[in-house]
Parts: C-alpha cells; structure tokens; sequence
C-alpha cells in the first residue's frame, strides 16, 4: 500500500542522502502519511489505530516537527486532544533540562537568555494549544441557518468539512480544555491562564482547580501591578475557594487604589464586598480580623459621605472641575468638609460629615439644619403653602431617618420651634403636620408633647409676632386629640396610665390659662379643651 511505499521511499532516501533526508525526517513523513490516510478511510476503528500509530510516532520525533504541519493534519482528522499530547511532547524535547520553568518560576529575568529560550519554545508549542481551542469555540457558537435556495438546479453542494458542528465542537473543546488542565506542565498552565484572561474567560478560569493558578495570579500582580483586572480575578478566586481574609485584603487595596480606571462607586462595592468577606471568616477569632472589619467599616461610612457629596457636587457648575478628584481617590471626612462642603455649601453634606465625625457642634448643626429647611423654602418660593409644607414633610423624614436616633444632630426642640414658627407664618388653619411628620420618623407622643408643651411654656413673643399668638396650644390640642382617639398608641398599660395624667394636667393648666384670657378665639380652644379633658376622664385601662 501507499505506506509501505513511503516506507521504501524513505529507506532509499537515507540511504543515499543520509546528510539532508535522516530517520527524523522518516518517521514525520511516516506520520503525515498515516494521517492523510486515517482522513481518507471510512472505518472508524482503522482511524483510531493510524491516528494513534501516527501520534506516537510525532512524539518521539516532537522536537524536529513542523508542528504547524503536524496539528493540522491531526484537527483533519478531529485528533483534537493529541494536539495537545504532540505540543507537550514538542516542549520538552525542546527543554530537556528544564531552563524554561526556572526562568518562569523566578520573575521572568530577560538576562537569563538560555531560560528565555526556553520559555519562549515551550509557550510557541503551546499557543498551537490555545489557537486550536480558540477555533473550536468559534465554531461551538456558530448558529447554524436554514439551507438556502440553491441559485442553480442540481444536487445540493457537499457539506465543507472544515465546517464543524456547533455542538460537537464545544464538546471538543471541552475536551481540550480538560486535558490541558490536567497537565502538570506549569508552563502550559500559564499559557492557557493567559489566554483565558486575555479572552475574558473569567469565569472558566476560576473554575480551575489547581495549585499553578494561585501561584500565576499572585506572581501576575507583583509584576504587573498597574494591571486592575489582574487584581479583580484574585480577590474573586480567594473568594471562590473560601480564602475570605486575602480576598478582604485585596479587595481593601482595590478601594483605596489611586486610579482613574475607578470611580467611586467601583470603590464602595469594593469596600462592601471586602466587609462581607471578612464576616464571612471562620476560625478567625484573632484580634487583628475584628480590627480589620472595624477600619472597613469606618471607611465605608465615609466613602458613603463621599458619595453624597460627588452626588450633590454634580448638580454645582462650578464645582465640575473638581469632580473627577472624587472619583480617583477614597478621601478623608476632614478634606470632604474642608474642599467641597464647606465652600459649595453643601448642607445635608455637612450634617452627614459630623454626624460620621462625631462631632457634635450644637450650634453648627442648629444652623446647618436651618439652611437645609430655609433653601427649601426658598426653591419653592412660588409654591403654596399645601406643597411647601409636604416638601418640608419629606425633606425632614428622609433626613430624620439618619439622624433622629441622636439628639445631637437631630435637635428636636430647635425644629419643632422652627417649623411651627414657619407654619404660624403660612397660616392656613393646619396644625398637625408638623406632629405627623416626626411620627414617622419614630417620635412619640409623650415625647411630642413634652417638647410642644416645653416650647409653650417658654412664652416666647415670636408666635403673637407671627401671626397667631395661639399656634402652639392648637397644636398641643391635636395632639392630645390624637391621643384620646387612639390611647392604644400609647403601647404599654403603664404608660397610658401615666400619660393620660400627664395629659390631664397639661390640660388644666392650659384651661387655668385661657380662662383669664378670655376672647372669641380663646372661647373656641376652651371648648376644644374642655371635650379632651371629658375624653381624658372616661379613658379606661
């Protein structure tokens, strides 16, 4: 047959050129042979024998071959996974001592030319590896279209072999894929390591079970430490394989990382992301992990103050330039207060920075919180008086949602007194919105009329200035109104009971009061009071 022809052929041509045709040269020809005939029989056992025959013979002779050549001839005949056999064959015979994995495994130094060599053989024989998987992948996401209309009459044209099945394909690629994986070849790992990387293979890749990838990814960073994306696969494959505290660690770095690639929000999921990995620590209870979750957590409120201010900072002109600097770094409460709170007068800023300071600075914050409510005011000037209050209303539930846990910065009395002084202003005959909105907020009614009741006593001359020298006691009146109507509000027995005296004396003094005053509109709270006091009286516990 044709192969014992070739046999022939090659015995005649080493024996009379012995210096240019040798018994390399023989046995590739040898192996070419057999695979231009495993791609021409119909029987499938005698396919498997010649591949085999031939790819045995490849690899005794790897170190000499076209592998160009070799691997075509091998993917002709979908011998896909002794591409891979034939490539680490070729590497080492063209390494035999080992020069390139020395060469790797300590930093890559470009003076050492015999271990560059090396690297640079063993990486040529595998990207054979890596173009033939590429191809494969190719072809698994060719989705396949109906037959055509042919353009001439006839028998439809034969199928292109080099055409392969999607499905098939992605199964040989998987197949690949194993089998370079499971290679103890270090270098052929990082080749294939790269390759998934440079394809965005993220996911594959930290699929990977194997000792070569921590020691890739780790060696990646320390030589490439500007590259970002090298920094976001090691922390996910420390998190993958359950290493929360590196992966915490990395992912702090990352946050604080002076960078332009990175805006600030990048950096807060960082920062969360980083937070939840050390909670997720097990076995850890050394001092140095509750320390760590304490500094993430104390950066993260200020990254979130940092966040508030580039929100608020977006919407000032003058304050675009200085924009991009909020996004590149990770900033100090001191430097967010001093460089754009302060001179864009950036109020719920301000607040927000003392509050993650802890610095309680009373009369500071009485008058941050009476800018915040006056330049509401003032954006709706031409509003009336119905939406000006509901602005105020939301304004105040949404910032009281922060800060009424702590009367340091959320100073009840100053706003009480300052928001009803507004509404006395205003007019229109509404007293209980003021109440309604801190109720929301978590404030209860003892505490209310507490505060009303202290605003009251004061007898300040600014409510008759205002408008209504009344103001106060009609909102005391619904307030206790809404007591009598829902005492259960009051939660515990207990407290009812002591509230509703509370509520009775409060209510006899305001009486006392109003009898010596007696005019049309005080007539009118008499009454009113005069129906609480009743409801108090038949209150039943």
């Amino acid at each position: 047959g044709d192969s014992a022809n070739t046999d022939a052929i090659s015995s005649k041509l080493r024996e009379v050129c012995p210096g240019l045709y040798r018994v390399e040269d023989a046995a590739s020809s040898k192996a070419h042979e057999l695979l231009l005939a495993a791609a021409q029989t119909n029987k499938p056992a005698e396919r498997s024998r010649m591949v085999q025959e031939a790819v045995e013979i490849a690899k005794g002779i790897a170190g000499s071959l076209r592998l160009d050549v070799i691997v075509s001839h091998l993917t002709a005949v979908h011998a896909y996974e002794a591409v891979v056999e034939v490539c680490l064959a070729a590497a080492a015979k063209k390494d035999p001592q080992g020069l390139a994995l020395h060469f790797y495994q300590h930093g890559e130094n470009m003076d050492d030319t015999s271990g560059l060599s090396a690297y640079t053989a063993r990486t040529e024989a595998y990207r054979h590896c890596t173009r033939m998987l590429e191809t494969l992948l190719s072809s698994s996401n060719n989705i396949q279209t109906s037959p055509s209309v042919p353009k001439i009459p006839g028998p439809a044209p034969p199928a292109d072999p080099s055409q392969l099945e999607p499905a098939q394909a992605g199964q040989w690629a998987e197949q690949v894929f194993q089998t370079m994986v499971a290679s103890e070849d270090e270098i052929l790992h990082a080749t294939l390591y790269q390759w998934l990387i440079d394809n965005r293979y993220t996911d594959r890749l930290l699929g990977i079970k194997s000792p070569y990838l921590c020691a890739y990814l780790k060696r990646g960073i320390a030589q490439h430490p500007d590259q970002l994306h090298l920094f976001d696969i090691i922390w996910k494959y420390y998190e993958k394989n359950g290493q929360y505290l590196p992966a915490a660690k990395i992912l702090d770095k990352l946050s604080g990382r002076h960078s332009n690639e990175l805006n600030l929000k990048s950096r807060v999921e960082y920062l969360s992301r980083a937070i939840m990995c050390v909670k997720s620590v097990e076995g850890e209870t050394s001092r140095g992990v509750g320390q760590l979750l304490t500094e993430l957590e104390e950066k993260m409120e200020v990254a979130r103050v940092q966040l508030m201010v580039l929100e608020a900072a977006s919407n000032i002109p003058s304050a675009a330039a200085s924009l991009p600097r909020l996004n590149s770094d990770l900033l100090d409460i001191t430097t967010l207060y001093q460089d754009w709170a302060e001179p864009y007068q950036l109020w719920e800023c301000k607040l927000a920075i003392l509050a993650t300071a802890g610095h309680p600075d009373p009369l500071l914050i009485q008058s941050i919180w009476t800018n915040i409510i006056d330049r509401e005011l003032e954006r709706l000037a031409a509003s009336d008086v119905g939406t000006k209050k509901r602005s105020i209303s939301s304004k105040i539930e949404s910032l009281g949602r922060l800060y009424s846990s702590s009367s340091k910065y959320f100073p009840l009395e100053f706003l009480v007194r300052k928001l009803e002084l507004f509404s006395c202003r205003e007019g229109g005959g509404e007293y209980v919105w003021v109440p309604l909105c801190l109720q929301k907020i978590g404030v209860d009614l003892p505490r209310l009329l507490d505060v009303y009741n202290r605003i009251y006593l004061a007898k300040e001359s600014m409510w008759l200035t205002a408008g209504n020298e009344l103001h106060i006691l009609h909102v005391l009146s619904s307030i206790l109104t809404m007591f009598v109507e829902a005492p259960m509000s009051v939660a515990s027995s207990a407290d009812r009971r002591q509230f509703t005296v509370v509520c009775q004396d409060a209510v006899s003094a305001y009486l006392g009061e109003l009898y010596m005053k007696q005019s049309e509109a005080t007539a009118a709270m008499i009454s009113r009071f005069r129906d609480i006091q009743a409801k108090l009286d038949r209150l039943k516990y």
